[in-house]
């Protein structure tokens, strides 16, 4: 049964993966888009916004610790992901503040409507 439940586990991680990476490099591009003059740092430093990533940074390094004592290496893939579903939720809410700043949003060429195909 515990070979199930980290199997499972395992495919969980792997998407968890992938959703960071895909969220820290949006977070690179919107930053290169945000307008720094029109950027409110106070919203940064808010006490709500600074409180919620102070939990999740909290929880990440509290159960990327927690997989490391032997006594309870039963559960290390549970806290891998648990580590990993905290990132993530850090990463989501850097982007969802850093997204309505974002003073032009660059397009690929394929997707610009004044392309005529024939």
């Amino acid at each position: 049964m515990s070979e199930f439940i980290y199997g499972v586990i395992d495919y969980i991680i792997f998407p968890l993966y992938l959703v960071f990476v895909f969220l820290s490099i949006q977070i690179w591009f919107l930053w290169k888009d945000i307008d720094k003059e029109k950027f409110k740092f106070r919203l940064l430093v808010s006490q709500s916004f600074f409180r919620k990533n102070s939990v999740f940074v909290f929880s990440f390094s509290t159960f990327f610790m927690l997989r490391e004592f032997e006594f309870i290496e039963i559960y290390s893939g549970i806290f891998d992901m648990m580590a990993l579903i905290s990132i993530v939720l850090f990463t989501y809410s850097w982007y969802s503040t850093l997204k309505p700043f974002a003073v032009r949003k660059i397009l690929p060429r394929e997707f610009k409507p004044d392309k005529k195909y024939h």
